[in-house]
């Protein structure tokens, strides 16, 4: 596969946090994807409920927030995985405050991990990132195995523009789950902003990304020196 390089524009290191956030939000491991804990906390499920949660963590996975959250809204398991759905539904529909609150909730239950790295999300969303990096670390020490929380990490460190530690933790990801799809996009994008465009493009390449993709993450690095693409996609 061939795969043309453009010239990629130097990297403005006074670039508007908000911008990096609004780039790279959809780098964040998807909203189903984290491990949790199906046992809810010794949460007696009836076999209804466990249908109807499976079928509203398969609506988030296909995008479907709006429709998960309908689902949710007569829930009465008041199991921490329906929490922590709920946090997920809400999060993604804009309901970032209602959201916080639940991942809140959640960080007291056997799913601490997941609570706290969906605190660290919303933080990271509103600039906060030095609290959002406490809650994503403590995540990561609570769950040190869980690929999406290893990439989720690596998110937050690479809006620090500590590059060096993102692409360990991306690393460690991919290592922890082979060809993790959304941490091998933010290790070709952190390796495009610590200037190293050629190990970037070889695992583009190695890994069957097309041209046009690989294009599109150029693209998405170069966005951090322009501050009023942040602007049009925070109101986006």
């Amino acid at each position: 596969m061939m795969i043309k390089v453009r010239n990629i524009r130097p990297v403005k290191y006074g670039v508007q946090i908000a911008l990096i956030l609004s780039l790279l939000s959809a780098c964040a491991s998807a909203p189903s994807s984290i491990a949790i804990n199906h046992n809810d906390c010794g949460t007696s499920l009836s076999q209804a409920q466990q249908v109807k949660l499976d079928l509203v963590e398969q609506l988030l996975s296909e995008g479907s927030y709006f429709s998960a959250q309908a689902h949710l809204e007569r829930d009465d398991s008041n199991s921490p995985r329906a929490l922590w759905l709920t946090a997920e539904a809400q999060r993604k529909t804009g309901m970032l405050s209602e959201a916080y609150d639940n991942y809140r909730d959640l960080s007291l239950t056997c799913m601490t991990a997941a609570g706290h790295a969906g605190m660290a999300k919303i933080l990271a969303t509103r600039g906060d990132l030095a609290i959002a990096h406490q809650h994503m670390l403590k995540a990561r020490r609570l769950a040190p195995t869980s690929a999406d929380i290893r990439n989720d990490y690596g998110f937050i460190l690479l809006a620090m523009r500590d590059f060096k530690a993102a692409q360990r933790e991306f690393m460690t990801a991919l290592q922890l789950r082979s060809g993790h799809p959304v941490a091998l996009r933010n290790m070709i994008i952190s390796l495009i902003l610590d200037g190293d465009t050629r190990t970037a493009l070889r695992l583009a390449q190695n890994n069957d990304i097309n041209s046009a993709e690989f294009n599109q993450l150029l693209e998405k690095a170069n966005h951090f020196t322009e501050p009023t693409v942040a602007k049009r996609a925070i109101v986006n």
